[in-house]
């Protein structure tokens, strides 16, 4: 039997040998970064920009939905290592280590040394964290301090002391800002504990512990409060649906967890579970509690993904270990024995494919999910430098069209970021290229089916539409690991000399018409006015494009059901317009490339039309607007949760054409708090969004009257 002594020493040699596999794997690997494995890397290296900056508002203000904790504790890694990738690994592999001592210390308080150690072995060679190591993604770190909660919950004694409560808060406050579905494992056994202090009547720790946790979260949380539940909603369900993910009350659905349960935990550790739910439901129902009851309000969610159940593999393994509990001393060590070997089996399969468990799915059912390392380089870095090197180092912006694993938006953002190059990204476009400098595509695989739709259509339209290409020329091509082969572009249309100047202009004023059409109906006295130079024209580009009317509706006019704007003396500018000069001299239709700057001169906006126009969003159908002098009344939701707040709006600053200032605002007819009104701002305030837009947009100055709004210059 191993000793609390011994114990420890064999959990440091578990540790170190999977550390050193994790890096030997990673020194092989060459692939870049997937997805939001990328994306946090790039959060990474701006949060090590932050810091040493000093620009702390920056880092709480960074992401809508993920919090700064582990990329920016990997950023302080980052100080200490010789790369950005080794830090992120580093870091992953520290969180695994407290994953195990926390999983480790819950044990000792149910079992011996013997069967505590076995419970943290299983969670450390779990096929799915073993996985999870080679990747940094906020999941595992999730699941350390989630079981690192469960023990400090646990030393608080039914929330009866106040230093172990106090530790509690914090210790909630650090999973709340590692991710926020922490409080679905947190909350369910935190409040089975708190009960018997509420019924003690003795709830001080408790609140001592709740107050903690809130003000340490608020900074970060309460940015989002307003704003976050409706992300979680969406990812929750409706990105699901678009993935494909089955609906929730399907056995498809249900089965989704169940049947990956064994290549997350490992086959053996599944059987020992199943064996040891009997005994932890008779001796120690804690557990129970914080498996099952947070297993199933994640089966009722539709997107699922085994990242998201990982927090539960602490306690999974701890569940059982409960079946090497209750056996003798020998045969407790003889099953140890098994779970060490099966453990470096799985180990071995998920990180190189190797072993007797490599590939083995019986019942189809994936025993571990082998990752290994590919040695062939990928050409994101060589492509950006060629970039760099083509726009003299000037900020470009870049549309890269696929979205594979390893090629995609979120791999070149990162890269770039990494490398501190000027570059703005984007992905596949709907309608036009506007103010994509340069395009990346790729051959064969686009990505995953239900993210790749205008990755495809884009792909296929360079392929088939020569006046795209003479507008967009090949500048390299770079033969890809999986056999496809990239292709870089530039905007870059070659003069057209087979028309005059004039009748040029002439199709170009005649396409713009048509293009309006698109977004215009209803135009009373509208008209287009050109101011261009013979030069520029052959390349496509106007100095301006005055867009006039005393009436229109303006709106997403080829959408079904899209809602329309009703405006006034409207005069729009348009400077610096470039067109595809190629298709229109052989088309006549306008396909707009670049467009320096976009302003509103004048326009005037009744309150009747502005209410219609809200009345007929499925979003808005609830938003009321009042024009008053020098301010609107808005008032948003049903009555009796209606938020209400007078809105005016001052000059554009920090790219935003325009600012809103909103205050007196009500919920439900009760006041709130300045703090808290700049927060329902953030959640709600459009002129954040359109600061990102890719053309600068202008806005005159501002006039709200008694039912109606004008802009105007002065």
């Amino acid at each position: 039997m191993l000793t609390a002594r011994g114990a420890p020493l064999v959990l440091l040699v578990v540790f170190l040998a999977i550390g050193g596999t994790v890096l030997a794997w990673v020194r092989t690997d060459q692939r870049p970064p997937a997805w939001d494995y990328a994306n946090h890397l790039e959060r990474m290296v701006a949060c090590a920009d932050d810091l040493a900056a000093g620009r702390l508002r920056a880092i709480l203000e960074r992401s809508s939905f993920y919090p700064p904790l582990v990329p920016c504790t990997a950023s302080l890694v980052y100080r200490l290592m010789p790369s950005d990738a080794a830090a992120a690994q580093v870091t992953i592999l520290l969180f695994l280590g407290l994953g195990v001592v926390a999983t480790y210390l819950l044990g000792r308080r149910f079992f011996d040394p013997t069967a505590s150690a076995v419970a943290a072995v299983m969670f450390a060679t779990a096929p799915f964290v073993v996985f999870s190591t080679l990747n940094f993604q906020l999941d595992l770190p999730l699941a350390a301090v989630a079981a690192l909660f469960l023990y400090v919950l646990l030393r608080t004694g039914e929330f009866a002391s106040i230093p172990w409560s106090v530790a509690a808060g914090v210790v909630g406050a650090v999973g709340l800002l590692t991710k926020p579905p922490f409080a679905v494992f947190a909350l369910p056994p935190a409040l089975m504990l708190a009960w018997p202090a509420l019924r003690r009547r003795r709830p001080g720790p408790l609140l001592a512990a709740a107050a903690v946790a809130l003000a340490l979260c608020l900074p970060w949380y309460g940015l989002r409060v307003f704003g976050l539940p409706a992300q979680i909603l969406n990812r929750s369900f409706r990105q699901a649906a678009e993935q494909g993910s089955p609906p929730v009350w399907t056995p498809a659905g249900f089965l989704a967890y169940p049947r990956s349960f064994a290549s997350q935990l490992g086959a053996l550790a599944v059987l020992l579970f199943l064996g040891g739910l009997y005994r932890a439901a008779r001796r120690h129902p804690f557990l129970l509690v914080a498996c099952l009851v947070p297993f199933g309000a994640l089966l009722v969610i539709q997107n699922k993904n085994p990242r998201y159940t990982l927090p539960l593999l602490p306690v999974a393994s701890l569940i059982a270990a409960e079946a090497v509990a209750a056996l003798a001393p020998r045969a407790g060590q003889a099953l140890a024995a098994v779970v060490l070997v099966t453990g470096g089996l799985q180990v071995a399969a998920t990180t190189f494919g190797a072993g007797p468990l490599a590939g083995r799915a019986p019942f189809g059912i994936e025993l571990a999910h082998a990752d290994p390392p590919a040695p062939a380089a990928w050409p994101q870095r060589a492509l950006l430098a060629r970039i760099a090197a083509d726009s003299g180092g000037r900020p470009v912006t870049v549309g890269v069209i696929p979205n594979c694993a390893e090629f995609s938006v979120s791999n070149f953002r990162y890269y770039a970021a990494r490398d501190g190059l000027p570059l703005r990204f984007g992905r596949a476009w709907s309608d036009y290229p506007l103010n994509v400098d340069y395009v990346v595509l790729k051959t064969g695989d686009q990505g995953p089916a239900f993210a790749s739709e205008k990755a495809r259509r884009v792909t296929e339209q360079f392929a088939a539409d020569p006046l795209l290409t003479a507008a967009f020329p090949a500048i390299d091509r770079y033969p890809l690991p999986d056999g496809s082969l990239a292709t870089l572009r530039v905007r870059r249309p070659a003069p057209v000399t087979q028309i005059g100047p004039a009748a040029l202009a002439g199709r170009i004023q005649a396409g713009a018409a048509a293009l309006l059409a698109e977004f215009v109906a209803d135009g009373r006295e509208l008209r287009v006015g050109l101011d261009w130079d013979a030069a520029g024209l052959a390349r496509g580009w106007i100095r301006r494009v005055t867009v006039s009317a005393a009436s229109a509706r303006v709106g997403e006019l080829r959408r079904p059901g899209a809602p329309t704007l009703r405006l006034e003396d409207v005069r729009v500018v348009l400077e610096g317009l470039t067109v595809n000069p190629a298709r229109v001299a052989a088309t006549g239709r306008l396909e707009p490339l670049a467009l320096e700057r976009f302003r509103i001169e004048r326009l005037t906006l009744s309150q009747g039309d502005l209410q219609a126009f809200l009345a007929a969003g499925r979003r808005t159908r609830r938003v009321r607007v009042r024009f008053l002098p020098g301010q609107a009344e808005v008032r948003m939701g049903a009555p009796g949760s209606a938020v209400d707040a007078r809105v005016s709006l001052g000059p554009g600053r920090d790219g935003r054409p325009v600012v809103l200032d909103v205050h007196a605002v009500r919920i439900g007819g009760v006041p709130v708090p300045d703090l808290l009104t700049g927060w329902i701002e953030r959640a709600w305030d459009p002129t954040l969004r359109w600061a990102a837009l890719p053309v600068a947009v202008d806005v005159a100055p501002v006039r709200i009257g008694p039912g109606r709004l004008e802009v105007a210059a002065p």
